[in-house]
């Protein structure tokens, strides 16, 4: 009974040694929420992928060699792993200097950026976005009224329809800024790429004029050698047969 539950247990180990062994760690020194999202990404794509580490020492994530060309792709595409939420209250930390009025709009400024992205990501079709809002000139100029501009790129899979997509973001980023018109908002689309699942294959090199040279030598040797042993084998002389002796004559008759 104990042998063969050492002998289970040893089957087990080396077999969980062998899938180990075949896993590539792709991302390290990731929080618990990035890890989660990396994991939640690629299963979404039936990557089968695993996490291992500790809060305090980050977390690491891994998959399958056979499916790592398929999991970069994808990390790629996603720009895995995000930043963590942001929050406005991080603009403003306390026991910070007060800076400068400029200062503090252009950092409220980024900051909506980075929330409008996070957004834009909730979407399911959404694989990327990217939001770029004009900044004031920061001049003493007051009788003109800053017009601001927002600009939205988004990568995106699946079938979508453009302009209610497009309308529906500008919607979004209207409602997100006092001083933007509707007109002042752009959104481009791009569809994201295809997936890449097999590592590209290296066409081999074209055979270098040295080996070309060598090899027809050695053919030319060869044809030679051979045209030369047909020549000898045709200048042989025939071989004579051998002619079996003639039948004695029969002996006289005696009279």
């Amino acid at each position: 009974m104990s042998t063969t539950f050492f002998r289970t247990l040893a089957v087990v180990f080396f077999a969980f040694m062998l899938s180990a062994c075949n896993d590539e760690k792709l991302l390290f020194n990731l929080t618990q929420e990035q890890a989660n999202q990396v994991l939640a990404v690629l299963q979404q794509h039936n990557i089968s992928a695993s996490k291992e580490g500790t809060l305090k020492a980050g977390y690491t994530v891994a998959v399958n060699k056979s499916e790592s060309t398929a999991a970069l792709s994808i990390i790629n595409q996603y720009q895995l792993p995000w930043s963590a939420d942001v929050q406005i209250a991080q603009a403003f930390p306390e026991g910070a200097l007060v800076s400068s009025p400029n200062a503090e709009q252009a950092r409220v400024l980024s900051l909506q950026e980075q929330r409008l992205e996070q957004s834009l990501r909730m979407i399911a079709q959404v694989v990327n976005a990217r939001v770029h809002v004009s900044y004031p000139a920061f001049n003493n100029d007051s009788s003109r009224t800053p017009t601001g501009h927002v600009g939205v790129i988004i990568t995106y899979k699946g079938e979508i329809d453009d302009n209610l997509f497009i309308s529906q973001i500008k919607s979004l980023i209207k409602n997100s800024f006092d001083d933007v018109r509707y007109e002042n908002i752009s959104v481009v689309l791009f569809p994201a790429p295809l997936i890449q699942y097999v590592t590209p294959t290296k066409v081999p090199d074209a055979l270098p004029a040295t080996w070309i040279l060598i090899l027809v030598a050695l053919a030319l040797c060869g044809a030679v050698t051979s045209g030369y042993m047909l020549y000898r084998v045709s200048r042989r002389p025939p071989v004579e047969k051998e002619h079996s002796a003639e039948p004695l004559a029969p002996e006289n008759a005696e009279p």
